[in-house]
């Protein structure tokens, strides 16, 4: 009797069931869904219905740089040995980034977009907001073309010194540009770029014509550059740069750097002395070195050290400058760093200054 009973109640179960199914709420399956796109690196992620990967990241940097410290700034009246008021010397600011990265495979080239977003409140200077590089690149076999604002396609080393409590004495400048890299294989490149030249203090509506060489491989890399600079409308001046990087030894890296300038002070970080602007007879030099390592799993170190010389007829200046940090990166993306800085010239400017910034990158 009760086998009888569920066979019953199972034939009615199932003849009831495609009834009872067709009442019910249809789940469509998802068709568009974000999904990592592996062929360009870590953190991409394609843009459902698109071709288009892209990757978002930021930092949150606070920074602090002291007064000069050679000063001997007295706290009660605020001013230094020479009586000049110094009370506000020091720099502070927080600073926000956001970086946006495109990428795109297409027949013609691979397509990369890069915008660099920038919020900053200041202790001088109050809130402002801003961009930073912002560029397109289209990747050929033979090589990429890159137009936009980043970095001048001269420059090489810029320093290993968190914070950098006095500037260093090297090329380190960001340009609008049209830029061609060709790959020459075995890790050999050439470089040929169109650079607006106001951006290093030349005229307007003229431009800088820059070409490089560089070697990139196991040991490490190489690069040798060259640049005219339109400094008026009718003259020119030019640069020529070197360096070299290794980085065959685990866990330390080293540069070495020269620049030479003739009416392109600029080039060799000499666009800050408003005594030699570029003009017939200007000339000058930089050499420059760093290291840096790790000390253990969350500690690293940094130094850097350069030397600047300027000449224009008979007058003449020079600078050295020192920067050296330690950085302790608890876990990725993290960082506490402490530095400190020392610059002398030959106007008997001297410089001493520490810093701290505590960072953080995502």
């Amino acid at each position: 009797m009760n086998f009888k009973k569920i066979a019953i109640a199972a034939a009615a179960a199932a003849a009831a069931t495609p009834a009872m199914a067709a009442d019910l709420p249809v789940v469509a399956e998802p068709v568009n869904y974000v999904q990592a796109c592996d062929a360009f690196g870590a953190g991409y992620f394609q843009l459902p219905g698109k071709d288009t990967c892209i990757k978002l990241g930021g930092r949150i940097r606070t920074n602090f740089v002291s007064h000069d410290l050679n000063d001997g700034l007295n706290d009660v009246t605020g001013k230094d040995d020479k009586g000049e008021d110094k009370i506000n010397s020091y720099s502070a600011y927080a600073k926000g980034y956001l970086y946006f990265n495109s990428m795109t495979s297409t027949e013609f080239a691979s397509i990369k977009t890069y915008t660099e977003f920038t919020a900053t409140h200041d202790q001088s200077n109050g809130s402002t907001v801003g961009i930073g590089d912002v560029y397109l690149q289209l990747g050929f076999d033979a090589g990429s073309l890159l137009i936009g604002d980043t970095s001048s396609q001269f420059d090489s080393f810029t320093g290993y010194t968190w914070i950098a409590p006095v500037s260093e004495n090297y090329s380190d400048e960001g340009t609008l540009q049209v830029s061609f890299t060709a790959d020459l294989g075995n890790g050999f490149s050439a470089i040929a770029s169109v650079e607006d030249a106001n951006a290093r203090g030349g005229v307007s509506n003229r431009v800088d014509l820059v070409g490089a060489l560089a070697v990139s491989q196991g040991w490490g890399s190489a690069k040798l550059s060259g640049a005219t600079h339109a400094y008026d409308s009718d003259n020119y001046g030019y640069a020529v740069g070197g360096s070299v990087t290794v980085t065959a030894l685990e866990g330390i890296e080293a540069s070495f750097q020269a620049q030479y300038a003739s009416k392109a002070v600029s080039y060799v970080g000499g666009a800050g002395n408003s005594k030699f602007t570029d003009a017939d007879g200007v000339k000058g030099f930089n050499i420059g070195a760093g290291i840096q390592g790790d000390l253990s799993d969350t500690v690293s170190a940094q130094f850097d050290i350069s030397y600047l010389s300027l000449e224009q007829g008979s007058a003449d200046y020079d600078r050295t400058a020192l920067d050296a940090s330690i950085v302790y990166s608890p876990v990725a993306g993290l960082a506490f760093a402490v530095a400190a800085g020392w610059a002398d010239d030959s106007a008997d400017n001297k410089e001493t200054k520490v810093g701290a910034r505590v960072q953080y990158t995502f």
